[in-house]
């Protein structure tokens, strides 16, 4: 008989011993919570101590995937190119994981929905990033606009979106043709000055290829 008592109450033993389940907050309740009272207007402080006012400019990391290349114009000095830009940078304002705790459990990343009218649907502040070489540009709608906005707990965020872009390049043709041309793509802020934001390029990786590009590139 005791051993029949012992067998019955093992499983509320076990249940005993087992952690209590975290509670998880959706995503829908903390993007609420990080921009109430939140002005995309105004850009995040940096992080920079001696600068007591601003904390300095906001430092936004840059890396390019490069997906094809599918012109080189020598007669208008010109090329085109798609390719996937990515930005990221720390807005401490919108860092959530101050609302995680013993009991509560919060997820490694939000994504912000974006629309075809970013300036109409914009949420939170982003870099005024322009090309300065830039003679035609797109951004691409099919089937959803190629747009991802990530923001991490810690307020990190990453912005990424498909680009094709028409820029100038200036070539010298004085060995034509066994010249060798140096392109560039040439990114500023339009608005900013060096003292609120500063472009790095990302330590690793910061350009990528598409595998097969070379093979395919233009004569």
């Amino acid at each position: 008989m005791l051993r029949l008592l012992l067998i019955l109450s093992l499983p509320s033993l076990i249940a005993a011993q087992q952690p209590a389940k975290k509670n998880k907050l959706k995503e829908q309740e903390i993007i609420q919570k990080v921009l109430t009272n939140y002005d995309w207007r105004v850009r995040p402080r940096g992080e920079n101590s001696s600068w007591p006012d601003t904390g300095g400019p906001v430092v936004v990391t840059v890396n390019v995937y490069l997906r094809s290349i599918s012109k080189i114009d020598d007669v208008n000095m010109e090329y085109s190119a798609q390719f996937t830009f990515r930005e990221e940078w720390k807005d401490a304002r919108l860092a959530y994981n101050r609302f995680a705790d013993e009991n509560t459990e919060v997820p490694p990343f939000l994504v912000l929905a974006t629309s075809e009218h970013s300036d109409l649907s914009q949420q939170i502040w982003m870099p005024d990033t322009f090309f300065q070489n830039e003679k035609e540009a797109r951004r691409h709608l099919i089937d959803k606009p190629n747009v991802l906005i990530r923001i991490h707990p810690d307020g990190s965020i990453l912005y990424s979106v498909r680009l094709s872009l028409v820029l100038s390049c200036l070539m010298s043709l004085e060995y034509y043709p066994l010249d060798r041309q140096t392109c560039l793509i040439d990114l500023a802020s339009y608005a900013y000055t060096t003292d609120d934001i500063k472009y790095i390029w990302k330590v690793q990786n910061p350009v990528q290829l598409k595998e097969g590009l070379k093979q395919s590139l233009p004569s």
